[in-house]
């Protein structure tokens, strides 16, 4: 039998990712799903999972998810929160290494530091989320159509738009939309409650002005 899970420090709030190799390391959909479940609720209620107990909830055998742990691991994203012995087996028990990540401008600067992984990653992240939203649509677990007021987080909120404003009202748009980012990752972890997911993204293509201009 094992003992009863000690508790643990919250982990970082925050990693930002600098380097080609952590970039690599988030660029796969499993590894990605995998972060996805130890971070959901980590600013307020971290997850401790085995491997065979994230392989039972991604239904994938055990044997496919060992690499990829050990690839997060190395990278600092996921970390040993116990370890435990179980009918005589050494047990790992893992936990996210941050509650947010975020990818540094230089990974996206004017050379190109790290672009195309950076690249990679965000594409993963994005097939990773599509494939779970087309899921939910196809169950019947979210919904396009009205629905009454108690259920009313089940409509989809969905737009892919270009539109020329001015700057101060695209400011605008891009404050509040950082502000409802920065609501939705300090809210409060409930156990009880209703999971979302939200992929936000915010950019103008316009040419920087010259310096002067």
């Amino acid at each position: 039998m094992s003992s009863p899970e000690p508790s643990r420090p919250d982990p970082p709030s925050t990693r930002v990712v600098r380097d080609v190799e952590t970039l690599k390391a988030l660029s796969d959909p499993l590894r990605l799903a995998i972060l996805g479940i130890l971070m959901d609720g980590a600013h307020t209620a971290p997850k401790v999972r085995t491997v065979k107990e994230l392989a039972t909830e991604l239904d994938e055998p055990p044997t496919k998810l060992y690499r990829h742990i050990k690839q997060l691991e190395a990278r600092g994203l996921i970390e040993v929160a116990e370890t435990r012995v179980v009918s005589g087996i050494v047990e790992h028990r893992y936990r996210a290494g941050q509650q947010t990540i975020y990818m540094h401008p230089d990974m996206f600067g004017p050379d190109d530091v790290g672009l195309d992984d950076a690249a990679t990653a965000l594409a993963a992240a994005m097939d990773d989320y599509r494939n779970e939203f087309v899921a939910a649509v196809r169950t019947g677990r979210a919904w396009f159509d009205d629905q009454p007021p108690e259920e009313s987080f089940r409509k989809v909120v969905a737009m892919v738009n270009s539109v020329s404003v001015s700057p101060a009202e695209a400011a605008g748009f891009r404050d509040r939309l950082a502000a409802l980012v920065d609501d939705i990752a300090a809210s409060k972890h409930d156990p009880d409650g209703v999971p979302i997911r939200v992929l936000a993204a915010f950019y103008s293509p316009s040419e920087k002005p010259a310096s002067g201009e």
